[in-house]
């Protein structure tokens, strides 16, 4: 009874020991993978735009972060397997920038996105004289050797009324009366501040918000010199 068996016992052996040959690890034939990275060079790009005149004392400046790396892979026999260079810009965020005017240096900071909102009106600038100011220098400084310089030239027409700008923008409010405040208003206006002039507007209605009488008449008197 047991011989019709045997050939079954036999191909029942002869495929366990093939499953059990094939579930065998296999010698991998992928090498591994070696990535060394060279500096290439380091800097930082200073954007101002196309214009080097200032026209306008408010100004965007961009200032990006630049690395090129050389880019070496080897087997793992340390053979080389390719070679290529890879570029990186990113913006300069939260970082300081010097602005030289007149031998002084001020410090400026840059945004999230490497932004940096240039405003001579600015409060810190106040003492310069705008009427002899021909230029300013800004630089960007990463390190040793990391540094990126712009310089932008003032227009004589932008010096010609910043000193007169700053006054009005800068002048105590709270010692003058509504007709003061629209007198500025409109004068920056006429200046071709206009967005000074509209800058000082919003400021005035957040500053009267807790007296609406106040605020009234502010409101009614600047509506009733515009132009219909």
């Amino acid at each position: 009874m047991r011989q019709p068996m045997l050939p079954w016992a036999l191909w029942l052996c002869a495929g366990l020991t093939l499953t059990a040959c094939s579930s065998q690890p296999q010698p991998s034939g992928a090498a591994t993978v070696r990535v060394e990275r060279e500096l290439v060079s380091h800097n930082l790009h200073i954007d101002a735009g196309e214009q080097r005149v200032l026209a306008s004392p408010q100004r965007n400046i961009r200032v990006t972060e630049q690395w090129l790396h050389r880019v070496t892979e080897f087997d793992d026999r340390d053979r080389l397997t390719n070679s290529h260079e890879s570029y990186q810009a990113l913006p300069w965020d939260n970082q300081l920038v010097s602005m030289i005017a007149e031998d002084r240096r001020f410090a400026l900071r840059t945004n999230h996105d490497g932004v940096l909102r240039l405003n001579l009106l600015d409060e810190q600038f106040v003492e310069l004289d705008f009427e002899n100011l021909r230029a300013v220098q800004l630089i960007a400084r990463a390190g040793p050797g990391v540094v990126a310089e712009q310089t932008l030239l003032i227009s004589r027409e932008l010096r010609s009324v910043l000193r007169e700008a700053v006054m009005l923008v800068h002048d105590n409010l709270e010692e003058s009366g509504v007709e003061q405040w629209v007198y500025r208003i409109r004068r920056l206006d006429a200046l071709g501040l206009e967005e000074e002039s509209n800058q000082l507007e919003n400021m005035l209605i957040v500053l009267t918000v807790g007296d609406p009488e106040l605020q009234a008449e502010f409101l009614q008197t600047l509506e009733g010199g515009k132009q219909p």
